[in-house]
């Protein structure tokens, strides 16, 4: 095909800038979700902050909502991935615990990921189509850390008479719990809060 000049038309090259555009408003809006939070989020701002013309935004998404849920959901896909990952090699649930742990201890509480997720979790209380992307990655996350207590009751570690599907969903919960009230109150002993679950559950 052929532009009117009678320039070859490079589609591929368009193809490029317009996959370009779209990966720069999805940081954008991720990063500004983050700092501002949902409800302060406008496409202009969006724009702004990826570099580009505020029309882009109409031309590539449905709306204001649809760009902010997309952006939400595909970053939250690579940090939700990390914790899937650790309870999956995990050899206890100590050990995932401590790997946790130490995730949070070197800064990870502080990701801006962290605080997209507290807003994206907020924010799909309203919202059905942001609710069911996060709520199947949550669920990959309790579905390992289920295996990972049944692994540990087999061997006798865990006690037995407790459902490892409900106990994964109880620490999941107390997991997000903990982090919600650390990053209101930065002087709060994390460690505290995860070794107190292990002392409920293990052995005596």
């Amino acid at each position: 095909m052929d532009k009117p000049n009678g320039q070859d038309y490079d589609e591929s090259a368009s193809s490029r800038r317009g996959i370009e555009t779209r990966e720069a408003l999805y940081r954008a809006a991720a990063e500004l979700i983050a700092e501002l939070g949902w409800g302060s989020v406008t496409t202009r701002a969006v724009a702004d902050r990826a570099g580009v013309p505020h029309g882009a935004v109409g031309y590539h998404f449905q709306g204001r909502e649809s760009l902010l849920r997309e952006a939400a959901v595909r970053a939250l896909e690579d940090l939700l991935a990390l914790p899937v990952v650790l309870a999956s090699a995990a050899t206890s649930l100590t050990d995932l615990l401590r790997g946790t742990l130490e995730w949070y201890a070197s800064g990870g509480l502080h990701q801006s990921t962290v605080a997209l997720l507290m807003e994206s979790l907020r924010e799909a209380d309203r919202d059905e189509r942001l609710r069911e992307p996060l709520a199947k990655m949550l669920g990959e996350y309790r579905d390992e850390l289920t295996k990972l207590i049944e692994r540990d009751q087999a061997r006798g570690a865990l006690r037995e008479d407790v459902s490892a599907e409900g106990l994964a969903m109880v620490i999941s919960a107390t997991i997000d719990g903990i982090v919600a009230h650390a990053r209101i109150d930065p002087d709060l002993d994390l460690a505290a809060g995860g070794w107190v679950i292990l002392g409920l559950l293990n052995k005596p």
